[in-house]
């Protein structure tokens, strides 16, 4: 009956693919449609091509806090990212509409992610989304938001689908000549990824008449998304397979060689008396014509590097018996290999097979990477932007993992992702938590209650109690994809809800993506690290209990409290303490309350020659604007004004110093209190 049942079902995904393909893969069709997208979006071939022929960039509108501006100016790690929008604005019926989300030109949009509760847990209800398309009076779709994205209004499961609290939509809404997407109460957490196409590109604009006309294609795409890793391989398909035992200090190679070939399926099973640790230190490398390009511990691969969990999603899947299976494709011209090295101190059994599949090599395909990062834990305080991976190339990026070990009971996630393309000054991609970016939301501390899969989602393992633990959440791109034509450089603010220098955080993070022959990163094969035994729980706790012992103190700052040169004008007065969320460097300030106008100045001495300057500033409720004069000369305005306490580093670039010294005045421009934490006259990245 099982394999009755089985012949069934792969009958019906044939059946569903010929529906799927009949009208066209996605990159021969001149017009840009829903249909067209839809077909990509499950096109397996079609992440593995640079798309020169319609050429886009990939975008994203969130409601990241505008404090955030500059990596040197005040609000860079500002939270409180749910409560902005681009603007607001009277529609023709005298209602206020708030702007998520406006793109000139054509475009599609490809992805939208909301929180589903609003201004607090007890309403799940929210206002309404309105998706207004070639500058139309009247939107093409309105609806309550969260029933959207959770389908459970037009679009259904798995195109869109609720998640933790959240919801994820992934139905294509192209637009020929723009968009603007607005809700009907007051802005919440959002996030939408969109496509934007150079002005000309032919796109044929989404209508709800044309939706419902394709009710075929969609639920031929939603079953095919469903069945993730059941689908079928292309004919032609081969398979080599290795059963080995594999010694401290081995490798077994799998190595294919012919032309018009593709690894389409991966399947991995690993044996050994310590399989958490074998996940971590049986490493996978790939290579393609020579290139390698993949070098990550097999379980971090698979979202398993502390320990199988199961998992079903569309590219990648972990089942119940820890067979390990995944099927991006991955191109070569004439050769590519397969590597398992075992950098451990214990034997792994080790049973895996490559599928290869047939594969037109073109002009414009993409080989496969894959990058792991690790190191020791990093601190709670200061914040900063944790680099997955900086790419040199041509390429598109298509996902990440992120594994977190939290020493406590709490948040551990509240920092945005940052992701730079090409020439971009400030990031193109700028987001409003870690949970959100992965799909889910916070609103209470996750537990394992939290943990699902989904198509290209999955919040893999929260730990228990309240994800105390080992953490790990993925996502993959499909229509969303990033492509970089110069390089991709893509960040997470390392930021929790603990933001003391005691307090770690370690990561282990790996990326997925497609770039030209040639491409380089930032990231290096990292064996010493692969071979460590896996971190627990308890010893990162006793590096945070040894951590508690030792007071934070910036490297080579020179501290404000301490300096002996300080003048005020008359007016402003001392203050002896103000409210910090995070640390202040040995423990102390200088503060001030300041009127309008008025200031405080310091002299640094002993300074030979020009010097990059620095000065940490505190920023609160109480703060406002202050102007930064270096030796009479203005150098910088800053808005010290936010909603939580913290501290905020500000470059003031290379200053000269006149009879050797500094003299620093800031100058109120409104009645405010004014922190100075310390100043710092050395290049960071020496």
């Amino acid at each position: 009956m099982k394999q009755d049942m089985k012949s069934v079902m792969k009958k019906l995904m044939w059946v569903v693919c010929v529906l799927l393909f009949s009208g066209g893969l996605a990159f021969g069709q001149q017009e840009i449609t829903m249909q067209q997208l839809l077909r990509e979006m499950v096109d397996r071939n079609a992440l593995t091509l640079w798309p020169d022929s319609v050429p886009y960039r990939t975008l994203q509108a969130s409601s990241y806090n505008r404090a955030s501006v500059a990596p040197d100016r005040p609000g860079w790690f500002a939270d409180s990212d749910g409560v902005f929008c681009i603007r607001t604005e009277t529609n023709r019926n005298g209602q206020t509409e708030w702007v998520l989300m406006e793109d000139e030109g054509p475009g599609v949009i490809t992805k939208i992610w909301a929180v589903c509760f609003y201004y607090g847990l007890d309403n799940r209800t929210g206002g309404n989304i309105n998706i207004y398309l070639d500058g139309a009076d009247e939107p093409a779709i309105r609806c309550n938001f969260f029933d959207f994205v959770q389908g459970r209004a037009f679009v259904r499961p798995p195109l869109a689908a609720t998640s933790r609290r959240a919801g994820n939509c992934y139905l294509p809404i192209p637009y020929a000549k723009g968009c603007k997407v607005t809700m009907d109460r007051k802005v919440f957490y959002h996030i939408i990824n969109y496509r934007s196409y150079p002005a000309g590109t032919p796109v044929r604009t989404f209508t709800m008449d044309d939706f419902r006309r394709s009710a075929a294609l969609v639920d031929s795409v939603s079953q095919v998304l469903d069945s993730g890793t059941a689908s079928p391989l292309p004919a032609g398909g081969q398979t080599r397979r290795a059963k080995v035992v594999l010694a401290p200090g081995s490798a077994h190679t799998l190595r294919l060689r012919g032309r018009r070939q593709a690894i389409g399926q991966l399947e991995f099973r690993l044996s050994a008396a310590d399989t958490v640790q074998a996940l971590r230190s049986t490493v996978l490398k790939m290579s393609f014509d020579g290139e390698q390009t993949v070098w990550t511990p097999l379980g971090d691969f698979f979202n398993n590097g502390v320990g199988h969990q199961a998992y079903r999603m569309w590219e990648r899947s972990v089942r119940a018996d820890g067979t390990m299976v995944c099927r991006w494709v991955m191109p070569f011209r004439r050769r590519a290999s397969v590597t398992l090295e075992n950098l451990g101190r214990q034997p792994v059994e080790a049973d895996f097979s490559v599928i290869s599949q047939p594969y037109r090599w073109q002009d414009n395909s993409l080989y496969f990477h894959s990058r792991w990062q690790t190191g020791e834990p990093t601190p709670g305080f200061p914040l900063f932007d944790y680099n997955f991976v900086k790419v040199e190339g041509c390429g598109r990026y298509v996902g990440d993992q992120m594994t977190v070990l939290n020493p406590t009971q709490g948040w551990w996630g509240e920092g945005d992702e940052k992701v730079y393309v090409d020439n971009d000054t400030f990031p193109s991609h700028f987001g409003t938590g870690t949970e959100d970016y992965y799909g889910w939301a916070g609103g209470v501390v996750p537990t394992p209650a939290d943990e699902f899969s989904q198509p290209f989602l999955a919040n893999v393992r929260v730990a228990a109690p309240r994800s105390m633990g080992y953490n790990t959440c993925t996502r993959t791109r499909s229509l969303d994809a990033i492509p970089f034509a110069r390089r991709l450089d893509f960040n997470m603010e390392s930021s929790s809800g603990t933001r003391t220098s005691w307090f770690h955080l370690l990561y282990a993070v790996n990326t997925y993506f497609y770039a030209r022959p040639g491409a380089v990163t930032n990231r290096a094969p990292l064996p010493g690290w692969a071979a460590r035994p896996v971190m627990s729980l308890s010893e990162l706790q006793a590096l945070c209990e040894q951590s508690k012992a030792r007071r934070y103190i910036c490297p080579d700052a020179v501290e404000a409290e301490a300096m002996q040169t300080w003048q005020m004008a008359s007016g402003v007065e001392p203050v002896e303490r103000m409210e910090v969320w995070g640390e202040l460097s040995d423990g102390a300030a200088r503060c001030f309350r300041l009127s309008a106008g008025g200031f405080a100045e310091v002299r640094l001495t002993e300074v030979f020659h020009a010097v990059p300057l620095r000065v940490c500033l505190l920023t609160g409720p109480r703060c406002g604007p202050v102007e930064v004069w270096v030796n009479g000369r203005r150098i910088s305005e800053v808005r010290l004004q936010a909603e939580h306490a913290g501290v905020t580093v500000v470059d003031l670039g290379t200053c000269s110093p006149v009879e050797n010294a500094l003299t620093l005045r800031f100058v109120a421009r409104s009645a405010c209190q004014l922190g100075v934490d310390y100043f710092l006259m050395k290049d960071v990245k020496s």
